[in-house]
């Protein structure tokens, strides 16, 4: 039997980030997580660093948010080669990776074993707090520039061990109204030049093999497509892949007027937007004008077989760079008639 990566949770996403102390706040209202940890890594935290497998000395902040339903770290690169500040020099700030393995029963001898099998590098390595080794995977090519994190703990009680240097309590309610219901992530939207490429990198990655297919073609699956307030003609393809708690939707454009072709000739392949949020129409239309006030309009929209509207909402300043989609369910029993078994709504929405 092939090899793959075991997945044991969604553990966090991580964007990496000019300047966290300028968008901690944001990400805290967003998402409704009042408590914060920052994590210094330097000579005295960070060992055994490496990147693309050179010797190499680096600093960087990791501050890790997190509440009963979803982690978010932020991660500000200080100085030294490494894969944040690759990315911070080359595409700006962004979903850099996702952690989905951090278990004793994954060792770094069965990690290599794995790799050498799928013939993937480890893109950068560090020892933190001499309770655990970290690996990035160097997966891009596999997963259209999206990279997977696998830490390998030394002890069972790692995290204990772990003290932060600083702590951000924050009060939501001095930030204002919360800006849209939010739970757990539903999936990270990735823009594809090939979707079916990447999906085979994580059926090989994860055996990851509940997928559905979407092919959305304005006048034919979807109505009243929009593009920064303009009625626009769409045509996209996707897949949705889910392990557990994690999933992607991989999203190849094939039309001009859309974020996804837009997000194509700025940056490239790699994460476009957060789902975290599905609500009524109501809420909303209710919560809207505080998002455009905000600097947060629609940018795009749709009707999606008469079934659910879907928005996404131009969170990027706000959020370092990364797109919010919110879906709206038209009726009661959307999932009953636009999915043929409970476990493909259950790819979508978990």
């Amino acid at each position: 039997m092939a090899l793959s990566i075991p997945i044991d949770g969604w553990h966090s996403t991580s964007i990496v980030v000019h300047d966290y102390r300028q968008v901690v706040t944001n990400y805290a209202r967003f998402f409704g997580i009042s408590h914060w940890e920052v994590f210094r890594y330097d000579g005295n935290h960070l060992t055994n660093t490496r990147f693309e497998g050179e010797l190499v000395e680096h600093r960087f902040i990791r501050v890790m948010g997190r509440n009963k339903d979803l982690a978010i770290e932020l991660i500000q690169p200080i100085d030294g080669p490494s894969s944040f500040q690759h990315m911070l020099d080359t595409v700006g700030e962004g979903v850099h990776h996702v952690s989905l393995t951090q278990s004793t029963a994954f060792n770094v001898d069965a990690l290599n074993k794995t790799l050498d099998e799928l013939d993937i590098s480890i893109r950068q390595t560090g020892t933190i707090y001499d309770v655990a080794d970290v690996y990035l995977l160097d997966t891009r090519s596999l997963v259209s520039n999206v990279m997977f994190e696998v830490v390998c703990p030394k002890t069972e009680n790692w995290q204990a061990s772990m003290t932060p240097d600083e702590v951000f309590d924050i009060d939501l309610t001095l930030l204002g109204p919360k800006l849209l219901p939010t739970a757990n992530m539903l999936h990270l939207g990735v823009v594809c030049k090939d979707r079916d490429v990447a999906k085979a990198g994580l059926t090989k990655l994860f055996s990851m093999t509940d997928w559905i297919e979407f092919k959305i073609e304005s006048g034919v699956t979807m109505s009243d497509t929009t593009y920064f307030g303009e009625q626009v003609y769409h045509k996209y393809n996707n897949h949705v892949g889910r392990v557990g708690e994690f999933a992607l939707e991989l999203i190849t454009p094939e039309s001009d007027k859309c974020v996804y072709h837009d997000f194509l000739k700025e940056q490239g392949e790699g994460v476009h937007h957060f789902f975290p949020s599905m609500c009524s129409k109501e809420e909303f239309e209710a919560l809207l004008p505080e998002l455009e006030a905000l600097g947060m309009p629609i940018i795009q929209g749709g009707t999606i077989d008469g079934l659910i509207e879907y928005y996404y909402i131009d969170t990027r300043d706000y959020l370092s760079g990364v797109t919010t989609e919110v879906v709206i369910p038209l009726c009661d029993d959307w999932k009953e008639k636009m999915f043929s078994s409970e476990k493909e709504a259950w790819v979508l929405c978990g």
